[in-house]
């Protein structure tokens, strides 16, 4: 009895722990000798950041684990220590082991059970061996002789031809490994020579353009994997940031043809498509939410993106079609105000050749900074004989404030205009001025999230400068309109 007892809960103990080894997706033993009785992290790489994945405690010999239960997306991880040092791995295989030490983390590291890290590895200890080589000959090369550096010099360029021969190798014996894929992405582009146009000049700008058009030439759109590797971001962004002229018309097409290429695999499609809306739609550089907007019509508004919820979708499309009519060379929304003397003023028959339209909070700090610098610029452009107009709007519905703005600041002279009379004992009522433009859709009309924000227009009231991406600083804004008014 106590032996069938004791068999009994053997294979139970058996049984429970096949079932532990069953529900764990991945485990990654390691070992690090030289440190004990602390912590270490596992990061990944997530487009151009890092993030934490898992934590293990090292025992006194330098042991550690990660593991899980769920699933491990595959891509380059790291192994962060407690001293900031840290070992990259690929995560292609859900289960081996490593072992290396704290005084050499690259030359000591061996990988059992995972073919992918023994060709990495391998990879980097060679490259690594050269690099000190390399550092070696071009140390002796300064005191030695004229001989000498000749010979030194040969021996250097013999190194790299044998470091390029062994990445090119490297990547043509194992072509669908992760880290060779990396390794292509950084691969140059082989530009042949100009054609020769009919008067004997090489065809101008053909290298470059030869350069952007194969740019890509080595790049995998098709494995997810590399977005979760240094290089993914860093080579998108360099194509946009180097090879792309930095005007919207141009970025579009550069993010389409992005678009377009990350097609070949859905989870790389919803990464390009995200972080582009994203970028752009947070850049402060101005013009460029014409960008962003393209990006929400062309793949928001047709369906295209299906990874966002409801309410997400619907502020991504009320903030572009809130953007969209105040885009540079858009027609800006009419304002119908009344001033201080209950005077209309119609902002889109105003005849000069610039309308500036700021809009202002009596009690904003930014405002009372920068407004008295707008007018000392104001007078001056006067003095210019530019032909300028200022529309002030006051977005703070107190009469006193206002009046006692203009007055401290001097900007009589401008059109000061704001909407007083649909408010009543604080409550909104159109039909007490149903004149001018309603107060609540001025905010939104023109993006009034904060103040000061300027506008400036052309004599059509096309505009010129907009408010969009924030504060628009005093000397850009003084720029531009000394270059309109000189055109």
């Amino acid at each position: 009895m106590r032996k069938n007892l004791s068999c009994a809960l053997l294979f139970l103990a058996i049984i429970t722990s096949n079932i532990t080894i069953a529900q764990e997706t991945f485990r990654f033993e390691g070992q690090v000798k030289g440190i004990k009785d602390t912590t270490c992290m596992l990061a990944y790489y997530y487009g151009d950041k890092q993030y934490a994945k898992d934590t293990a405690d090292i025992d006194n010999d330098g042991r550690f684990f990660f593991s899980g239960t769920d699933t491990l997306d595959h891509g380059m991880y790291m192994v962060v220590l407690p001293d900031g040092n840290y070992f990259e791995m690929v995560v292609t295989e859900e289960r081996f082991s490593f072992s290396t030490s704290i005084d050499d983390l690259i030359g000591n590291m061996k990988f059992s059970n995972s073919y992918e890290n023994e060709k990495f590895y391998g990879y980097i200890q060679f490259i690594s061996k050269k690099q000190k080589a390399l550092k070696e000959l071009q140390g002796s090369k300064e005191n030695a002789n004229e001989n000498d550096a000749k010979n030194i010099d040969i021996q250097i360029e013999e190194m790299g031809k044998i470091v390029m021969d062994f990445q090119e190798n490297f990547t043509t014996n194992n072509p669908d490994i992760l880290f060779s894929k990396i390794l292509n992405t950084s691969k140059e582009v082989e530009i042949p020579d100009a054609p020769l146009l009919e008067d004997g000049t090489p065809e101008k700008d053909f290298q470059f353009k030869y350069y952007k058009a194969h740019f890509f030439d080595t790049f995998d759109f098709s494995d997810d994997r590399l977005i979760r590797t240094p290089v993914f971001h860093s080579k998108i962004n360099t194509y946009l940031e180097n090879l792309t002229s930095k005007v919207p018309d141009s970025i579009i097409v550069s993010c389409d043809y992005l678009i377009e290429k990350s097609r070949a695999n859905p989870v790389v499609f919803r990464y390009v498509v995200s972080y582009l809306t994203s970028n752009y739609e947070r850049s402060k550089i101005m013009g460029l939410e014409k960008v962003f907007v393209h990006l929400v019509n062309k793949y928001y508004k047709t369906n295209e993106v299906t990874w966002v919820d409801d309410t997400q979708m619907f502020k991504i499309v009320d903030r572009a079609e809130t953007i969209e009519p105040l885009m540079i060379g858009s027609k800006a929304p009419n304002l119908i105000l009344r001033d201080s003397s209950d005077v209309i003023h119609n902002l889109h028959q105003i005849d000069k050749d610039l309308t500036m339209v700021i809009f202002y909070d009596p009690d904003c700090g930014h405002c009372k900074k920068e407004i008295p610098v707008i007018k000392q610029n104001y007078d001056q452009w006067l003095k210019d004989s530019i032909s300028i107009e200022v529309v002030a709007v006051s977005v703070e519905l107190d009469r006193g404030k206002w009046t006692d703005f203009i007055n401290t600041y001097d900007i009589g002279d401008w059109t000061n205009v704001a909407e007083f009379k649909t408010y009543v004992d604080g409550e909104y009522n159109r039909q007490n001025d149903p004149y001018v433009t309603p107060f609540p859709y001025i905010k939104q009309l023109y993006d009034i999230n904060g103040t000061p924000k300027v506008y400036l227009l052309d004599n059509e009231k096309k505009i010129l400068v907009n408010a969009i991406k924030g504060n628009i600083g005093v000397e850009q804004l003084s720029e531009v309109v000394l270059k309109e008014a000189n055109k």
